[in-house]
């Protein structure tokens, strides 16, 4: 789910780094050339941080600013969002998270999760496992936890800019059904009882997106023993979706876009593809 100002590249570094996986350490990009018509930014979120790692650099607020409009992983601004997303929360053919466990794994894991939410697991045993573990995040980080995307889109809306999504809801909630249902099951089961260990993880992918490491951020993903075989639908498959939506909008608009920023890095990643697609994507230094 946005954009940026101050460069630092010259036209010739520019040039030859067309079509390459990026190297810089930055989290903002422009975008120019081919058909746009005015230069257009990529920005690196992180979904979700604690106060005292929350940030949004002078240079992005101002890029915002001059933009006509922001685009996110999906439409913030869309009214039925949440009635969307509750239509496609659940498993299909009836599953619950108890079918994945034995009785005394279950129970365990409905303590933990009663002790770590304050909620009972049995509201929520139907709804995708890898949902639940969202849940779990601000217990990991230890934190009343800040949402990067709505913090931006605040500042889109004082600007009067329209908001627009790369992909929908409905897109993002399917994508949990190409992921075996026990495999989501078990990354539950591992979260709770690898609290601490899910703690340390979580910090250093917070040190990784702090330093503007997008390279190192995509290699911890794709190293990760949930995720990891999961890449192409959790990320390759999106980002390639991405490019179309991306192309039409900065057409027609100066756009600022903001999206995870596990989504830019590597070969298969925003940045390169929109490079091999014939764009100028260049580091904005900040």
């Amino acid at each position: 789910m946005i954009r940026i100002l101050m460069f630092v590249l010259s036209f010739v570094i520019a040039f030859t780094a067309q079509a390459q996986k990026p190297k810089e350490k930055t989290l903002l990009w422009k975008i120019e050339g081919k058909n746009s018509n005015a230069p257009s930014f990529l920005f690196g979120t992180y979904h979700m941080l604690c106060p005292e790692d929350f940030n949004i650099p002078d240079t992005v607020k101002t890029l915002i600013a001059n933009s006509k409009q922001i685009i996110f992983e999906i439409d913030l601004d869309d009214p039925q969002l949440t009635s969307k997303m509750m239509k496609g929360i659940k498993m299909k053919d009836g599953k619950k998270l108890k079918d994945f466990f034995s009785e005394s794994d279950y129970d365990s894991i409905a303590g933990l999760f009663k002790k770590m939410t304050g909620m009972s697991i049995n509201a929520f045993e139907t709804y995708k496992p890898f949902l639940l573990v969202s849940m779990l995040y601000p217990k990991m980080m230890n934190c009343a936890t800040i949402a990067f995307e709505k913090e931006l889109e605040k500042i889109a809306k004082n600007n009067h800019l329209e908001v627009k999504g790369l992909e929908t809801i409905e897109d993002q909630l399917n994508v949990f059904d190409k992921i075996p249902y026990n495999v989501q099951a078990e990354a539950v089961k591992k979260t709770l009882f690898g609290l601490e260990e899910g703690k340390e993880q979580m910090k250093k992918m917070v040190e990784m997106y702090k330093s503007k490491d997008i390279r190192a951020m995509q290699s911890s993903i794709n190293s990760d023993t949930d995720l990891g075989n999961y890449d192409k639908v959790l990320l390759s498959n999106r980002n390639k979706n991405w490019i179309a939506v991306i192309e039409k909008e900065i057409t027609s608009l100066p756009t600022f876009i903001a999206v995870g920023a596990g989504h830019l890095a590597g070969k298969k990643g925003v940045i390169y593809l929109l490079r091999k697609n014939g764009y100028q994507v260049t580091p904005v230094m900040y």
